[in-house]
Order: C-alpha cells, then structure tokens, then sequence
C-alpha cells in the first residue's frame, strides 16, 4: 500500500506541555519520572525510565557493557492485561535512538518553535506533544546499542565484541531478556522497530530472540531494505529508477509533460519501464546495438531528468552517488542521499563525506536532546551522547565524519540478515513484518522492494506488508506521512494483525 501525499513541513500543532510529577532514582541508577501530555485530544498519564542496563559475560558474570536506553509506559490501573512492547533503534551502525524517539515516534518531539513558545536551544526548538506518538497503543523502549548514546564498553579490549554484526545484535538481544526482566514484561507481545542499518540488526536480532525462546509478535523494517527481498543486482539497478524520478520530478527536472503530471501517475510510467524495457536491457547490456543503447539513454534521460550525455552508454547504469551530484549539477547543487527534496552546495570531495550532505544535517537538534534527557527525564550524565558523526575526546585518528565506518568490524564472515530472518520467520510462524520506504530516500529501493515482496511465497506473502510513503529515509519527519504511519502502525500492533 502506498501513502503518496505530497508532504508539508513544520505545521506543529500542540495541547500542552509534559509536567513531571516526580522523580526517583533506583539503585542501578535508572530515573523514573511520571508525566502527562494531551495526544489527539486524549490525555495519556505516563511513567518514564531512563538508564544503563549491564551486559555481562554469561560465564563470569563480569559487565562487558553498560546500554542505554527510555522508556514509556503507560499508567493503568492493577490487573490491566500486558500491553505491546515495543523495542525500537536507529542505524548507522552507529546512530544512537534520537531520531525515532524525539522526531518520530516518542510522546514528546523536537519541533520548531512558533510564536510565544519556549526556545530550548540557539535553534529555535522547543518540546511538544507528539500527536502521532505511538503510546497510545504500545509502550516503547529506545534503545542505544553499545557505542551509541550514553552506552559504553566497560574497557577498550571489550570495544571488539560489540562493534561488528553478530556482537551488536546478541547484545541488543540480551539487553531485551533483562530489561523484559526487570519489568515482567513476559506476557507482553513484543515487537522491534529498525531505522536504516537498524533493519539489518533487526533481523539478527529476531534470529537471536527466537532462537532464545523469546517469541515476537511483530518487526518494523524502516528505510533500510528487505531482508526476504530475492533480486539480483541488475534488476535492483533497473528497480532503482523510479526512486531517480521521484527526485527530478519534486526538483522539477523532468520533461514537461512528466512534470505536469502527478507524482503517482509519473511513478507508475517509471515502473513500467523500470521492470520491462529497462530489466531487459540489463540483463542483454553488451548485445545491444547502437540504435537499442541510444533508445534506452533517451528513456533514462526522460526519467531521470539527466543530460544524456550523462548517462553511460557502455553499462546503462546510473549510480546513486553520481546522480546525487549530477541531477542540480547547472546549479552547483546536490541533492541528499537521505532526502532528495533537501538539495545544498555540492561537495568537492573525492569520497563521500556524510558531514557535507544536505539531508543529514541538522536533523536533530543534539542541544534539545541533552536538555531533554536533563530536565524533563532526569538522567543527567556528563558522558558525550555519542552519535554518528563524532565529537567525543579523545577524537579518532582517522575521522571521516562517521566514526563507526572507522570503528565497524566488516573484515570476516559476515552474519546474512536474509537467512537470519528466514530463520527467525520459521521458528515463528505468527511473526509479522511490515517493511517501510520513503520515495525520496536514495539509499532504500522502495520499488525493489514492493516487487520483491510480490514475489514471496504463499506461507511467507501473508505475514508481510509493504508502506510506501512521500517521505526521505527518515520519513517521520514530514507531518502529513509521520500521520499516516501512526494509523498503519496502529493497526499493525492489532491482535490478529495482517496485511
């Protein structure tokens, strides 16, 4: 199913303020702070936790990590039957959990502020009521995996164990068993939510949990691929076409007659050739003779809002990363990988900088945050909240704006995200996924995916659903689609929930 409003920005409409009740710490120095905010008119009564869970050696006991995370509960009166929990990240790997908690999908978020409204930060930002968070109908954990946030190997040597794929996933999986735990939350239905990378690390941990004996009920794959998807290279390259033309077409590159029209109808002339002419034309590349090349340049041309002379005759490929910098390249701008909407001045370097591109930053405000944790949660910590790009002491030697590529551990044995979800999907028959792209969002072929899940077999076809939405990578960010993923996520978390 597919969302394709065309996407407004920052009409932030909110009640009232979050008011903390009170405070108390806990031993293990977890904050529990109890507030109220008004959410599409209903007034939620919360608690809020906030603090470091250890993950110990199994066999000695001794902490190798501390994991940071909040949560939200919903207050209900004894005896309530268990609501959804819900266990979501960012990606990176490296991102801590700030976007999907304080922009998307937390009960307080990070907007502009309007008129009289309290300005928390040199920006401009203030906190409001999130009136599309998903509280209402499931409790939430943010969690920042280790290296992310205020989550921390206990010692250098131990760094190794969690920064690589099978060491990031089991450790997120352990921090689920304790929290789940210490809360009683057994009889909760559980479910995982991954933004970018945290897709793959989704999948590794379902594996991790079911293997474990730990049952979910559901996963929600954001903006980062398909794990079950069974398409070859060529065809993903064809695939990737419409994604180009929904960026000419909101830059308004495209020939007339395309940028006339809607972006559904524009979309679906994209497909049409994407998964016919063009899949062909791949797949028979170095056949072709000069009039058949120069035909699928000029098609490629007209859907991508290039210069022929742009285009590749030999291979009849356009890589993402060129056509970020060639589509505005008469206005010495580029276009972001995240977000094709938000364009800057192109950058000069050799290898991409993710520093430099428009649609990471200023994404999230770090100084709203900070406060946010301080003041309205009550964790109050002196430690960096450490994210993607840096800005800690001592600093890397080798610094390329994102410190984890730096850090991540890719030599070796990869763990497969795909046959690691296979895996969890058969040792759990009811376990759902919804899988979710952004049109805009370079980095996530949202049409390869659609015909990938076309393509599933009965048993699977069933337990998965497919949102495409008006948005970028964080597609949470424009009003009208965060909205629309509340109401589909809603009834996602329905008991007896299918497509």
């Amino acid at each position: 199913m597919r969302s394709l409003q065309q996407p407004f920005r920052s009409a932030v409409c909110f009640a009232c303020l979050t008011v903390a009740w009170g405070q108390s710490v806990q031993n293990d120095g977890v904050v529990t702070t109890h507030h109220h905010a008004v959410v599409g008119g209903t007034a939620l009564q919360y608690t809020a936790k906030a603090g470091l869970i250890p993950i110990r050696d199994n066999d000695t006991g001794d902490v190798h990590a501390n994991m940071f995370y909040i949560a939200y509960m919903l207050d209900r009166p004894p005896g309530s039957p268990p609501r959804p929990l819900a266990f979501l990240w960012n990606g990176g790997p490296g991102s801590n959990s700030g976007l999907v908690h304080l922009l998307g999908f937390g009960p307080r978020r990070i907007a502009l502020a309007i008129g009289s409204m309290p300005r928390l930060s040199p920006s401009g930002t203030t906190l409001v009521d999130n009136q599309d968070s998903w509280l209402a109908f499931t409790d939430l954990v943010f969690v920042d995996p280790i290296g992310t946030g205020y989550s921390r190997p206990v010692k250098p040597e131990y760094a190794a164990e969690f920064y690589q794929g099978r060491g990031d996933a089991e450790s997120v999986a352990e921090f689920i068993r304790v929290y789940s735990l210490r809360n009683d939350a057994h009889e909760s239905p559980l479910y995982l939510v991954g933004e970018s990378y945290g897709v793959t690390r989704c999948a590794l941990v379902a594996e991790a949990l079911e293997r474990r004996h730990t049952t979910l009920t559901g996963v929600i794959m954001l903006s980062g691929g398909f794990p079950l998807a069974d398409i070859g290279p060529g065809q993903a390259t064809a695939l990737g076409l419409p994604t180009f033309t929904a960026a000419a077409h909101y830059n308004k590159k495209l020939p007339a007659d395309l940028q006339s029209q809607d972006i559904q109808s524009v979309l679906r002339s994209a497909e049409a050739y994407a998964k016919g002419d063009y899949t062909a034309a791949l797949s028979a590349v170095d056949s072709l003779t000069a009039q058949q090349r120069d035909a699928v340049v000029a098609r490629l041309a007209r859907f991508t809002g290039l210069p022929a002379a742009r285009i590749d005759r030999d291979k009849l490929r356009i890589p993402m990363e060129e056509f970020s910098l060639a589509l505005l390249e008469d206005k010495n701008l580029m276009v972001g990988r995240y977000d094709s909407r938000v364009v800057g001045p192109r950058d000069p370097s050799p290898q991409y900088d993710p520093t430099k591109d428009p649609s990471l930053k200023d994404i999230l405000d770090g100084i709203s945050l900070i406060r946010y944790l301080r003041n309205e949660i009550g964790y109050q910590s002196d430690l960096f909240y450490q994210g993607p790009f840096g800005g800690g002491y001592p600093p890397p030697t080798s610094f390329r704006g994102d410190w984890m590529s730096v850090r991540w551990n890719r030599t070796g044995p990869q763990p497969s995200p795909g046959d690691n979800f296979r895996a969890a999907m058969a040792a759990n028959p009811r376990l759902r996924v919804m899988v979710v792209s952004g049109i805009y969002d370079l980095v996530s072929n949202y049409f390869a995916i659609e015909q990938a899940a076309a393509k599933l077999p009965a048993d699977l076809a069933g337990r998965v659903s497919i949102r495409t939405y008006a948005g970028g990578h964080a597609i949470y960010t424009d009003d009208a689609v965060r909205h629309q993923f509340r109401t589909d996520a809603a009834a996602f978390f329905q008991p007896g929930a299918s497509k």
